[in-house]
């Protein structure tokens, strides 16, 4: 996962007010590994992507178009 993936993904995660527990819980894993995902530790699949911009109620394509810098 690229970095400017991991930062938007926090960056909307933040302005949605819900924690790394919130999102955790709705994609049915441990807070860390969700952590490990947001600090580009840990690759995410694209199944982990769809599920966060479905958690985040935004458009995948949002998530992953490494031009979009409106976060």
């Amino acid at each position: 996962m690229n970095k400017d993936l991991s930062h938007r993904i926090r960056k909307i995660r933040e302005q949605k007010k819900l924690t790394q527990a919130d999102i955790a819980e709705i994609l049915g894993i441990t807070s860390s590994s969700y952590g490990q995902i947001e600090r580009n530790a840990e690759s995410a699949s694209f199944r982990t992507i769809e599920k966060i911009a479905i958690a985040l109620e935004v458009n995948i394509s949002f998530l992953v178009d490494k031009d979009n810098s409106e976060v």
